[in-house]
């Protein structure tokens, strides 16, 4: 264990896991909802005329009434031009927040998550009226909101990589005013994952470093540490080559389970090494002439994660996403004082 039992058991930060409308990410609620304080299903998608559709599983709903989880779903769009037009036009706004009224009624949600992702800069103001807007009569019904937030270190693009920085910027961080934000809403979720994508060479899913960098820089615009939730892969990354007529070749990565992991590494005879300065494990190995990457997001690679909240006194954790876990977190997570 990476923290001493003490200090570990006064740390009794909240539990937020996202679920999938996947077999595998529904069995896992279903098995360890007695470790979970909060879900957070990500089942709704968002149009530009504020329509809010998706499917709840009413299973899903009788479980956490059973065990008191508070259910808080997101709504979630990529695409950049319907945000737009949502966040831009009056009568969609108003059609998002009737909806998320009705749904919260309908099926007793204790509030709501954004989750916009891949927004303009251009939208930053807009972004931020409609947050406020939607708080508004969120909280005048008693119902939470939270906003998943596209992590960065600064408030400006970084100096390495300007292009790339820039692309970022521009498309994914920068439409984000955290400190506004913050101060609307119940708390944020910061997605504290994804240091390495597509978009990148192969690196860690969320290097410790680079994570304890983002929690400072959060903290650092006077955020209170009780609103914030640190994001928390459960995930792994695996790297490999692909091609196509339109594209050509070039390296692409799959977000990837641990059960996954476990079958490359018989696959392949694998021996993931741990990177003390990373806190998670590696490997590469030749498949056909090239190089595969693995980073794998595993029970140990948690704990050191549960240990950077706690050391910094966060509220808890938003952690993406169930069904992906090494089984062993459960374990790790029974031995913590449950809020």
């Amino acid at each position: 264990m990476l923290c001493h039992a003490s200090s570990a058991q006064t740390f009794q930060g909240e539990r937020l896991f996202y679920l999938v409308n996947s077999l595998e990410s529904k069995q896992a609620f279903f098995q360890h909802a007695d470790q979970i304080s909060v879900v957070c299903p990500d089942v709704y998608q968002i149009d530009s005329l504020g329509v809010i559709y998706g499917e709840m599983d009413m299973r899903i709903l009788n479980m956490a009434r059973q065990k008191h989880i508070r259910v808080i779903p997101l709504f979630a769009s990529f695409d950049q031009h319907a945000i737009h037009e949502l966040l831009n036009r009056p009568e969609s706004r108003l059609e998002a927040i009737r909806l998320m009224l009705q749904y919260a009624e309908q099926f007793g949600f204790a509030g709501w998550q954004f989750d916009l992702e891949n927004v303009s800069l251009a939208d930053r103001e807009a972004y931020t009226s409609f947050y406020q807007q939607t708080a508004d009569s969120l909280h005048a019904h008693n119902l939470s909101i939270s906003c998943a937030i596209v992590k960065a270190e600064q408030s400006t693009p970084m100096n390495a990589h300007p292009s790339y920085e820039r692309y970022m910027y521009e498309n994914w961080s920068g439409a984000f005013d955290l400190p506004a934000i913050a101060a609307i809403s119940d708390f944020v979720s910061i997605m504290t994952y994804d240091q390495h994508t597509a978009l990148t060479p192969p690196g860690p899913v969320a290097g410790y470093p680079w994570m304890e960098r983002i929690i400072q820089y959060v903290l650092s615009l006077g955020i209170p540490a009780e609103k914030f939730s640190l994001g928390v892969p459960l995930y792994s990354d695996y790297w490999y080559p692909v091609g196509d007529p339109v594209h050509g070749s070039r390296s692409t990565r799959d977000e990837i389970s641990y059960a996954a992991v476990q079958d490359l590494v018989q696959r392949f005879q694998l021996h993931p090494q741990w990177l003390e300065d990373q806190k998670e494990s590696m490997a590469y190995w030749e498949n056909g002439g090239v190089f595969d990457w693995l980073f794998v997001e595993d029970a140990r690679a948690f704990e050191a994660r549960w240990e950077l909240a706690r050391k910094y006194r966060l509220r808890g954790i938003s952690a993406w996403v169930l069904g992906a876990e090494d089984p062993a977190i459960w374990k790790f997570l029974s031995h913590q004082q449950h809020p």
